[in-house]
């Protein structure tokens, strides 16, 4: 079945968004859309769930198809993207991977029990 007179196909109309996901220090979400608004960049804003301790925040934005991240992030600014640490992450895999990945800085029961012993003995 053809299109319609009125229905256009074109490479042009048809857009391929992109996902892309950001996570930063405090909330972050108000102050990157403010400095959006004011950009030349096509995107849509999304919503993911942040997790309840305020640690790290989590927002969601679809870049379209002519956008490219490092545009986006230029648009931001890096004054804002320093300010919150952000990083960005091209799925909802990359990000959880990295975020719930053991901290190799934490220490093991075993060494907090030594540390424990050394602070009462001084």
């Amino acid at each position: 079945m053809a299109p319609g007179p009125n229905i256009i196909w074109s490479a042009k109309k048809d857009m391929n968004w992109k996902t892309v996901y950001i996570s930063g220090k405090s909330d972050f979400r108000e102050d990157v859309r403010k400095k959006l608004e004011h950009a030349d960049q096509r995107f849509m804003p999304g919503f993911i769930e942040s997790p309840m301790d305020g640690e790290l925040m989590y927002d969601l934005y679809w870049l379209d198809g002519l956008t490219s991240v490092k545009a986006f992030k230029h648009a931001m600014g890096a004054k804002l993207i320093w300010k919150y640490r952000l990083r960005f992450f091209p799925s909802l895999e990359a990000l959880r991977s990295v975020h719930e990945a053991p901290d190799e800085n934490r220490f093991s029961l075993r060494e907090q029990q030594m540390m424990n012993e050394m602070r009462q003995a001084s």
